[in-house]
This record gives structure tokens, sequence and C-alpha cells, in this order.
């Protein structure tokens, strides 16, 4: 099931959800096209490793990807300017701190988080993109305290 986890098809049963030592979770909630046949959005809830769940901010699309060690995961987070645009949100569960980063995706599709770079595709259907973003160096717009 995972291999065909995309914007468009997936659910929170897929494995990107969990942290990787299975501790902690990302679950969204009812999830929506955001135009007919569009990738699916809806709003993301942390459940942490004792248990406690928070509702993160916005609507979030496509599934996550986390570090290896499990304390930092990134997500695509549906822009509020007008059209259709993401951002990269990474949230860091020691601090509970989500860090919303001001550059702009069509869509992405995020592969892999290793230290602070991520790795996908932006626009992964329609002239696709690689993405090889450095979290220590791009700028942010907005850190929320959770």
């Amino acid at each position: 099931m995972d291999t065909l986890a995309d914007p468009w098809n997936f659910a929170n049963e897929v494995s990107a959800f969990y942290s990787p030592n299975g501790t902690q979770q990302l679950e969204y909630g009812e999830l929506y096209e955001k135009g007919q046949g569009g990738p699916l959005s809806g709003n993301c809830f942390w459940l942490t490793v004792h248990g406690q769940r928070f509702q993160l901010p916005g609507s979030y699309g496509s599934p996550p990807v986390w570090e290896p060690q499990g304390y930092r995961v990134a997500l695509p987070l549906w822009s509020i300017s007008w059209g259709t645009a993401q951002q990269l949100a990474i949230l860091n569960t020691q601090l509970r701190r989500l860090v919303v980063f001001r550059q702009s995706f069509r869509l992405l599709h995020l592969q892999s988080f290793d230290s602070l770079l991520v790795k996908g595709l932006d626009s992964p259907i329609y002239k696709p993109r690689p993405v090889n973003f450095n979290a220590g160096t791009e700028a942010k717009q907005r850190i929320f305290e959770l």
C-alpha cells in the first residue's frame, strides 16, 4: 500500500504517518479534494508519545516524511494564498514546535528527510521538479508553539 501513497491516494494507515520507532503519529481528519480529481487536503493531528492529540494549524495534503530518529516530520501545508500552492512545514516533536517555511511549491510529493534535508518532487505529474530543501538555510515564515 505504501508504494501507492501520493497526493491523490493515501490513508492514515500508511506507514509514513508513523514515526520510525512507532511511538508517535500524524493523522489527517476528513480529507477532501482541492478540486474535482485534485489532490487531497484536510486537518492534521499529531498524536504524541504520551497519547496527547494536537491539531496542527492549517490544512495539509500528501503523506509526510519522518527523519530516521523520529523527532522531526516534514509535511506539505496548503498555502492560504490565492490559487493552489503548498509550503513545507516541519514539526519538531521534542520542542513541540511547527515551523512553516516561506518558499512556495505547486504540489509536494515528499520522499525523504535526513538531517535537515527534505527531498521529493514538486508537481509530480505536470512538469515535475526535484526538491532538495535544506531546512537549516531556508527562510521561515511562521513558527507555532504547540
